[in-house]
């Protein structure tokens, strides 16, 4: 285990990153291994491992290492948490393919993101992935065509009159919701104006002009280049404060997932939107969990960002505690001020 993982006060978080990864090597096996054999709380297991979105992950490696040290009773409630999941996640995507069809015909161009598309990428299955909704960025041009297809397609949006006459234009939310409240299927659209926490405006005419096409349940489907990707899930987990073990599961898997990974394109990205400190502290908790191996090179520079293994160690640590305490105002403040290079654009 790493140092992080040692330090957890509950076996159940421990055996919880151990199986959360598609990659099992022979120490990982042995150590899952001996945490089967204690006494465990399979309810908070089970609970924090949805709360983490790792179940199906979780399910297929223990599937592999030690299944028959599972109660009898757990497994039963294991499998069908997996099934759910597996079937929410076969209706979410094939409502994917038909969102991205329809705004096609009306030439409307998106860009789908985390969701089955990720699984795809990063875990080469898009069940192996939990996801409560699709989101895709597209921009703020289309957006009023899109919000017709996807009201004409039943779904109500959170704001319904926020693209009505008497509505000001310049008022753009956090992001435009829509749920199917039958299905609970929820759709998520950004723009560049709803993506106010990148610390650069995203150009999405550019997102649009490097799109890569990647395999989703027979069908093709353009999104981000895994080097690209990269910093747009470090933006997205730095945002959040990196509280869902997910979010780091899937940089882990996604850099482990391209053998001839583009470091230098990644990089590149990285500092054209001013996120290569996101980007270090996002690798830097990979390999504090999940032990990701990284190029030399790319090891050197994040052990050279110590405000970035700092603050992963940290967040590492609280991950895998219980109980998990989320971050207080003052802590809030002083990690977002961390996540800028420079005293100034800390500050800003």
């Amino acid at each position: 285990m790493t140092p992080a993982l040692q330090s957890s006060n509950a076996p159940e978080k421990q055996l919880l990153v151990l199986c959360a990864r598609t990659r099992i090597s022979a120490e990982n096996a042995a150590e899952i291994t001996a945490l089967l054999s204690r006494s465990l709380d399979w309810d908070l297991f089970a609970s924090e491992s949805l709360e983490n979105s790792v179940t199906p992950l979780v399910i297929r490696t223990l599937r592999a290492h030690g299944w028959s040290a599972v109660p009898a009773e757990w497994q039963a409630r294991l499998n069908d948490m997996e099934r759910r999941i597996a079937m929410r996640g076969m209706m979410l995507t094939a409502e994917l393919l038909r969102l991205l069809d329809a705004f096609a015909t009306r030439g409307v161009r998106a860009i789908p993101y985390k969701g089955p598309v990720l699984a795809a990428q990063a875990y080469g299955d898009f069940t192996l992935r939990e996801y409560e909704d699709l989101d895709l960025i597209l921009p703020q041009r289309d957006m009023l065509a899109a919000n017709e297809i996807i009201v004409g397609f039943g779904y109500k949006p959170k704001y319904d009159w926020i693209f009505s006459a008497n509505a000001e234009a310049t008022l753009v939310p956090g992001e435009y919701n829509y749920r199917d409240y039958s299905r609970h299927a929820m759709i998520e659209l950004h723009t560049e104006r709803t993506l106010r926490h990148f610390p650069v405006a995203p150009d999405i005419d550019a997102f649009l002009a490097n799109r890569v096409p990647v395999r989703l349940a027979d069908h093709e489907v353009l999104t981000f280049a895994h080097e690209d990707l990269l910093t747009m899930l470090c933006i997205h987990g730095s945002k959040d404060f990196w509280e869902r073990l997910s979010w780091i599961a899937d940089i882990s898997e996604l850099v482990q997932s391209k053998p001839n990974f583009d470091w230098s394109r990644a990089w590149r990205f990285a500092e054209a939107r001013r996120a290569t400190r996101m980007v270090r502290l996002g690798l830097a908790l990979a390999c504090s969990l999940f032990e990701t191996p990284l190029p030399p090179e790319v090891a050197s520079q994040v052990a050279a960002d110590t405000v970035a293994t700092a603050r992963a160690e940290s967040i590492a640590r609280r991950l895998v505690r219980r109980p998990f305490n989320t971050l207080s105002g003052t802590q809030r403040f002083a990690y977002r001020r961390e996540m800028q290079e420079g005293t100034a654009a800390g500050w800003r």
